[in-house]
């Protein structure tokens, strides 16, 4: 009996220090982009960023979360009188993946704007990566109303129309917070399996490309779109009760056949016009420059600082006009 609970007791201790090799040998190989615990649990949408963390990606791209768990300047609650705030709703494009945060498109336009118009403005980024539309209108009225925006945009990428479920319970956010989001063994073995798992489609359909293609032009009747478009209403619906503004911008999928999107905003069309959005189409913006380097990388598809620019300069009138704030007499002229 004794041999038998020390052998157990040898091989817990063996597995305990296998384990923390491997988080040793995966955080100093940098095998993730950046640490885990950028994000923390949240008992609805899964995860969060976590409020606080400041840390540098295996890129070198700074990653620094406020006070209030947004990749945003710090902000004053309840807002200062005559300040004028937009708040950027999104996934991890608008939370600028891949680029500094001055880079990204919500600083890029807060940066245009304030001398321009006769008002303190402040644009406030609540892009977080993997969100999708029904994340962000959870985040939108559970905790964006309370900083007071003016306007609400809503910036969508193809696939906002994919949400996960997620294991709810004081237990299982206390795990996610102090566990999951602390392990670089565990967030690989996740991203792992959701990378092999696309590689998996994408070679069913016949490539990265077709896979793609097939996904778009069966946006409508995927699984999540009517979620997605829900999500859009309540937060255009939000809105509309308490006088603000909203805009819903549209990002392409593929500059060079654009009607790969065309199932997708005309939907977002629909939404737009009995929501009252503005809804704005980003991709006549961004194909003048098809050729270019827009992405991050070869492997990142994400939009680097260029497309950042290109896509700010495309919001910049629609959000101007939207916070109805007088111009400054040499933005006028």
């Amino acid at each position: 009996m004794k041999r038998r609970a020390a052998e157990l007791a040898l091989a817990i201790v063996s597995i305990g220090v296998c384990v923390l090799l491997a988080e040793w040998v995966l955080g100093a190989a940098q095998v993730l982009e950046i640490s885990p615990q950028v994000h923390r649990g949240h008992p609805r949408r899964g995860y969060q960023p976590r409020a606080g963390f400041d840390g540098i990606t295996k890129f070198g791209i700074r990653v620094h979360i406020n006070s209030i768990g947004l990749r945003s300047p710090e902000i004053a609650v309840p807002k200062p009188p005559g300040t004028k705030r937009v708040l950027v709703l999104g996934d991890s494009v608008a939370f600028g993946w891949g680029v500094a945060e001055e880079e990204t498109f919500s600083r890029r336009l807060e940066r245009a704007l304030r001398p321009q118009l006769a008002c303190p403005v402040e644009v406030v980024d609540a892009g977080v990566t993997g969100y999708a539309t029904v994340d962000e209108a959870d985040y939108f009225t559970h905790e964006g109303l309370a900083v007071e925006p003016d306007v609400v945009l809503v910036y969508y990428v193809e696939n906002d129309n994919v949400s996960f479920s997620h294991v709810e319970g004081a237990v299982a956010n206390f795990l996610k917070d102090w566990v999951v989001f602390r392990s670089n063994l565990i967030s690989a073995g996740l991203y792992a399996w959701r990378l092999n798992h696309w590689k998996w489609q994408a070679s069913a359909a016949g490539g990265d490309r077709a896979a793609y293609e097939a996904e778009q032009r069966a946006w409508d009747s995927r699984p999540g779109t009517a979620a997605s478009l829900a999500a859009l209403h309540e937060i255009g619906s939000a809105a509309k009760r308490r006088g603000m503004r909203a805009i819903l911008a549209s990002n392409p999928n593929r500059l060079s056949d654009r009607s790969i999107d065309e199932v997708r905003n005309r939907r977002l069309r629909e939404v737009a016009a009995s929501d009252d959005f503005v809804f704005v189409d980003v991709g006549p913006a961004l194909v003048p420059y098809e050729g270019r380097n827009l992405a991050v990388s070869e492997t990142d598809r994400h939009p680097g600082g260029f497309a950042h620019g290109v896509i700010a300069e495309a919001l910049l009138p629609w959000v101007r006009d939207a916070l109805a704030c007088p111009l400054r007499p040499s933005a006028a002229r």
